[in-house]
């Protein structure tokens, strides 16, 4: 879901924004999302890090045993994709 929202940008900054979003073939919109996201995962990414200069950290997860034969869970992926492309 998106939501609609109001910034205030110097003007010169805004008509390089258009020409790059006009190079691109995208939208100003899709220019901005992008941008914000990639401001958000770089945070992560710092934040990860600090994590790992600290020390170790573990990822806990409990392995599943799987219902049946790998292989055949795998030819049922594979055929269900199948199915899907025109």
């Amino acid at each position: 879901m998106n939501v609609k929202t109001s910034i205030s940008i110097d003007k010169k900054i805004w008509m390089e924004l258009k020409n790059l979003a006009l190079e691109r073939g995208k939208d100003v919109s899709s220019i901005l999302k992008d941008a914000i996201e990639n401001e958000l995962n770089s945070n992560l990414d710092k934040s990860l890090m600090k994590y790992s200069i600290q020390g170790t950290f573990d990822l806990d997860f409990e392995p599943i045993k799987p219902k049946s034969k790998i292989s055949d869970l795998i030819r049922s992926m594979r055929d269900d994709r199948e199915s899907h492309i025109s």
